[in-house]
């Protein structure tokens, strides 16, 4: 699940707080009548504060590979005028019924 949709949905801000991290993955996952088994937030940042576009424009431009075989064709298809890059923020949730 992608981080801003598990924070947005529960109504609150990203920040290095893990422990406010797990009770949101927590709630989540109660709500679908499921139990945390284990979960990993995965990041291309290294960081689990969003960065602004601008600052994530900058990383993705100096740290991040280009995806060489997307872009060209959203550039060619639908006008968009920069290159993408390949990024991971997400979590992974392995969770069982109660």
């Amino acid at each position: 699940m992608q981080d801003k949709k598990l924070f947005k949905i529960s109504d609150v801000h990203q920040l290095e707080n893990q422990e406010e991290e797990k009770n949101v993955v927590h709630k989540f996952l109660t709500e679908l009548g499921l139990e945390l088994v284990w979960y990993k937030y995965l990041t291309s940042t290294d960081s689990r504060i969003p960065l602004s576009g601008v600052e994530f424009g900058k990383f993705a431009r100096e740290k991040l590979p280009k995806q060489l075989y997307m872009s060209p064709i959203l550039q060619q298809y639908f006008g968009q005028k920069h290159h993408l890059h390949y990024t991971l923020d997400d979590y992974v949730i392995l969770a069982k019924q109660s």
